[in-house]
Parts: C-alpha cells; structure tokens; sequence
C-alpha cells in the first residue's frame, strides 16, 4: 500500500470532521458571547468530540501511519481492535506483519489462529497453533523448564481443534505431550480415535452397518460435523448402503450446505432420492453434479 493511498480515508474523514466543524459553528442553536467569540452548545461539542475520537481510534486511521515503523507489539495492539471489530482482514495483516518482525514469538502465531478460527477458517487455524506449539516448544523459557503453561495452553487448543476436525489420534499427542491423560478430554479423544479405526476396518470389510455405527460415535464427538467432511460422507455413504435413504440425505445435505461444490454429495443424495422414487429430486441432484462435472456425468449414477 503506497503512502498516499493508506492517507485517503483519513483525509476523507478529515472532510467530513472539516463539514461537521461548520455546521456545529453555523447553528442556531450555538450562542455569541458579549465579545463577539462563539460558543458551542454542550451538545455540539459533544458531537465534535465524539467525532475526532472516532476518527483517531478507527483503523483507517492506524493504517494511515508507517506499517515499517510500528513494533511487533504495536502491530499486536491493532490487530487486537480489528478483531474486536470484526474487521479480519485487518487483523489478519496486522497479526501476519507482527510475525514477519518477529517469527519467534508465539504469541504472534496464536493470534493469527484466534483470527482463522474466529473465521471458521480452521485448516488456517491448525496451521497457526502448530506453528505457535513448535515456536513456544524451542524457546528459551520452555528450554529452560521456566514457563510451560503457555506451551500447555497452546497444545491444549492444537488437540481441541484436531478432535473438532476429526483427527482425533493427533489430538491424543498433543494430550500425551501435556501429560493429560486422565481427564475427560483425554478420554472423549480416545473413544473418537477408536471409533475412528473400528469405521476404517468395518469399511475395508464392507460391514456397513458396523460402519455406521462406529461413524455415528466419531460424530458425536464433533461440535460441528461438517468440520471432518470426509466422515461425514462416509457416514452418508454407510446409511446409504444399509438403505437408510433418508439418514443419507440428512448428513449429504449437511455436506453440501458446509461444501456447495461437493460432487460425491451430489451424486450419493441423488442416489438415495431415486431410491425413494423421488425422481425430481434425484435429477435436481445429478444435474448440479453435471453443472460442477460435466466430463464426468457417466459416474453420477454408479451407486444404482
């Protein structure tokens, strides 16, 4: 961003705070002093203070200064009200320069994740608080056993969001590395990581209804279930086979809600639609699969 361009909507504001200036000195209901000085009412000066605040703690304003001269920890504080906001974008800058400047401080890879995961964006999220656990992990504190509690603190958001995504034996690492093993968390991970094998080997031997079972259990375990995709289609893909038509077209549309652009989805709900003989349905499904796939149309009813 060049430096005049970052300037525009300060200056635009400044116009505006320049007009707003005008209109309070103009007003009727302001009064003249015996000397001839004019004198704000207290509600208009109320305005014009209220303004210029807005104006010097907005973003824009901030952004106006030179992004190479602020500190790591300025860059931080901004990123902090941009999040507070909701203005993510800016935050995310903020938060991406803080770590340019400074690679080796965790707490910059652990906003940056606060910022994914406020944003849904969670294989962004994993990737920051891998990077914060792996920062925080060699450094000098942690080196010399003077502070692990940020380090527990980061691993422990690390195997929370792994159990989220469905990737729950990475998760039992994280909680093995904290030495948690004893506790509610500790345990749900563990019954999702097994339930996790037991679908994987009910799948290879084609049992689908002990598939879905074990699939049912994994997704218990998710707060949001469309987070783990692949489970979830296995799971819509296990009820379709034990004819469980309408289960499937549950789960495939909560897919497709989360993934628009989800062929298999498209292509299973389809499926379990004409087993229903729900041919309107069925053909609204194949087509949009056709829309995302057209060189592919032939394996959209492989299923029947």
């Amino acid at each position: 961003m060049t430096e005049n361009s970052s300037q525009q909507p300060v200056q635009k504001l400044l116009r505006h705070f320049t007009a707003l200036f005008i209109l309070c000195l103009t007003s009727h209901n302001n009064s003249t002093h015996s000397s001839g000085t004019m004198i704000l009412k207290p509600f208009n000066a109320l305005v014009l203070l209220s303004f210029l605040t807005t104006l010097t703690t907005r973003p824009a304003f901030a952004v106006a200064q030179s992004s190479d001269n602020l500190s790591p920890g300025k860059l931080r504080s901004l990123g902090e009200t941009a999040l507070m906001e909701r203005d993510y974008s800016s935050a995310t800058s903020y938060y991406r320069q803080a770590i340019e400047l400074e690679p080796d401080n965790a707490v910059n890879h652990y906003k940056l994740y606060n910022v994914h995961k406020r944003q849904r964006m969670l294989v962004e999220a994993l990737e920051d608080i891998t990077n914060a656990v792996s920062v925080e992990l060699n450094s000098d504190n942690v080196i010399k056993n003077d502070n692990t509690k940020k380090l527990s603190e980061y691993r422990a958001q690390k195997a929370k969001l792994l159990v989220g995504l469905g990737r729950c034996d990475e998760a039992l690492i994280e909680y093995e590395a904290m030495n948690v093993t004893s506790d509610d968390t500790y345990a749900a991970a563990q019954q999702c990581a097994r339930a996790i094998e037991s679908a994987a080997d009910a799948i290879n031997r084609q049992d689908w209804n002990a598939a879905a079972h074990s699939l049912k259990e994994v997704i218990s375990h998710l707060s949001t279930p469309s987070d783990a995709p692949d489970l979830l289609y296995q799971l819509a893909q296990s009820q379709f086979h034990i004819q469980d038509y309408y289960g499937c077209i549950s789960d495939t549309g909560r897919l497709l809600k989360a993934y628009p652009q989800h062929l298999e989805a498209y292509a299973l709900r389809g499926e379990a639609y004409w087993k229903l003989n729900e041919v309107e349905m069925a053909g609204k499904h194949f087509r949009e699969g056709l829309k995302l796939d057209p060189e592919h149309g032939g394996e959209l009813r492989v299923l029947g």
